[in-house]
């Protein structure tokens, strides 16, 4: 683990950073994007067929409210992006408490490969639902 002192205006951008990111966490608790024009997808109404991130949104708002099995049911990555959100709230939010940066440091290899299957997961789960959708 890496700690390094943080600068004021280094501690005044996490605290910016973190006020967005409870923002967005505190806004998908709050709005259900069912009950507005949000979650109205131009690409589905245009042709008839989801877009790889159709459920996205409301997947975040399930999320959100604590309903991790309706979250997946709306959009498979939506809870994985929810986690990383809380993860970098937490973290700015310490960061900006106590000064410091705090960097775990994890291979290179390890995060591309992280990434690399959240992208097949994702392609994959987005061509299974437009197989059920032209069948």
């Amino acid at each position: 683990m890496i700690i390094t002192k943080l600068k004021t205006d280094q501690r005044l951008v996490r605290f910016f950073l973190a006020g967005i990111l409870f923002s967005i966490i505190s806004l998908s608790i709050y709005f259900d994007p069912v009950n507005y024009s949000i979650s109205e997808c131009a690409i589905k109404q245009i042709t008839g067929y989801s877009c790889p991130s159709c459920g996205l949104t409301r997947s975040f708002h399930a999320g959100a409210n604590l309903n991790i099995t309706q979250a997946f049911a709306f959009h498979i990555i939506g809870p994985l992006i929810l986690l990383g959100v809380v993860i970098l709230f937490l973290k700015f939010s310490i960061e900006t408490v106590i000064g410091k940066t705090v960097q775990i440091k994890i291979k290179r290899l390890y995060i591309k490969i992280t990434f690399l299957l959240i992208g097949i997961i994702w392609l994959v789960f987005w061509i299974w639902r437009f197989i059920l959708e032209i069948s």
